[in-house]
């Protein structure tokens, strides 16, 4: 499910916190991977079990970002068609 229109996400100082741990390759696959979940939908999962318990940690809480993130983009569309 990629939604290519939206263009940011939260990142939370404790996720980059819990990825700064790692080495350069497993930090640089973790953000990204947060990135692809954030804006793009995709499930996402590592090889590197660090990696996935930062992963696990952190889609709980994007999730609800996310979910609030389209609430109001609803509620803004609601608002233009009442005034």
């Amino acid at each position: 499910m990629m939604d290519k229109s939206k263009q940011s996400f939260v990142m939370y100082a404790s996720f980059l916190e819990a990825a700064e741990g790692l080495d350069g390759e497993a930090f640089k696959e973790c953000v990204l991977k947060l990135r692809d979940y954030a804006l793009y939908g995709e499930e996402v999962s590592s090889k590197d079990p660090v990696v996935n318990i930062i992963l696990m940690m952190a889609k709980p809480n994007i999730k609800a970002a996310t979910s609030r993130y389209k609430k109001a983009v609803e509620n803004g569309e609601l608002g233009k068609e009442h005034g």
